[in-house]
């Protein structure tokens, strides 16, 4: 009875030994460095998750573990280690931004299909890539016309993206309605006023006759001074939002907005009034952007370059 139960263990374990080789076989060897098939699977799974609907193809996942193998073996070549500690304070760094805990974050990471090992994988290639930065590629000197050039050949809407440091001044017109009464009679006000100001009646004496704002009624309406930036950096009244919007799309001094309402307040119209834009900040934004855009394309050739060196075989196509 004894020798039986022993032949069943030993039956048992072998067939599950061999069962592991099979389901986990070396698909691949990439370098000297084997992939086995739950590599492959793993970071299949990752980069599906990542696609948003497009098709990830066998290539695309070998070229990603290339790609890693590549800058691993260089940053062991210049004797850099990427400790696990790294990673952890990244990845709490990220949760912080999200206002989450690190757990709260690793639940959000696997709900939504991505196993946090290959997650830990990829914050670990960033920080490589990041480290490898510096290394490969010699950041590119851009001059001051080349900045310019570059700035000016931009739309309305790309070149906004450079002036945050742009000083608006914006006025405007408050017609207080708060009753169905007053916005019929108001509304038709705010027409004609705004049809005076298009007309090129002097703004700040419209303002002074006709707003029910009594903060800036008797300064001609203005609202003072607002970064272009600030857009983007904090919450601002309807009025001052849209009028640096105006702004931001292209407007020039002098614009009037169309009449405007606040459901529950009144309408009002808004005018730009001045624009002064910081030139020597554009340039330093624009001449960020493309040494930053150069120095990608330059990381981006060396690790094509580098991929060329390695020898990759693929044993067998992955179902």
């Amino acid at each position: 009875m004894k020798k039986i139960f022993v032949f069943i263990l030993m039956t048992f374990f072998v067939n599950n030994v061999l069962m592991a080789e099979v389901v986990n076989t070396i698909v691949a060897v990439i370098g000297a460095t084997p992939i086995t098939s739950d590599d492959f699977m793993k970071r299949k799974k990752f980069l599906s998750a990542q696609s948003q609907g497009r098709k990830i193809s066998d290539k695309d996942i070998y070229d990603d573990i290339l790609e890693e193998h590549i800058m691993y073996a260089k940053l062991e070549e210049l004797n850099y280690e990427i400790e696990d500690k790294d990673v952890e304070t990244r990845i709490e760094s990220m949760a912080k931004q999200y206002n989450l805990s690190k757990d709260q974050f690793i639940k959000e990471i696997e709900a939504s299909g991505i196993p946090f090992d290959e997650y830990r994988l990829v914050i670990k290639k960033q920080i490589a890539m990041e480290s490898l930065y510096s290394t490969v590629v010699t950041p590119p000197v851009i001059t001051d016309a080349e900045a310019d050039k570059f700035y000016e050949s931009q739309s309305i809407k790309n070149k906004a993206k450079f002036e945050g440091d742009t000083i608006v001044r914006l006025s405007w017109i408050f017609f207080k309605a708060k009753t169905f009464t007053e916005k019929g009679r108001k509304g038709d006000i705010a027409a004609r006023v705004r049809t005076s100001a298009l007309k090129g009646a002097d703004f700040e004496e419209l303002a002074k006759t006709h707003s029910d704002d009594a903060k800036t009624k008797k300064y001609g309406g203005d609202l003072g001074y607002n970064l272009l930036g600030d857009l983007s950096q904090r919450n601002m009244p309807l009025h001052i939002t849209h009028g640096l919007n105006l702004v931001k799309n292209g407007s020039k001094v002098g614009t009037v907005s169309a009449v405007k309402e606040t459901v529950g307040s009144g309408f009002w119209i808004v005018k730009v009034t001045s624009i002064e834009k910081d030139q020597s900040s554009i340039r330093s934004r624009v001449k960020s952007f493309l040494s930053e855009e150069r120095s990608r394309e330059a990381f981006v050739k060396w690790v094509v370059e580098e991929k060329e060196k390695v020898a990759v075989t693929i044993y067998s196509e992955i179902k």
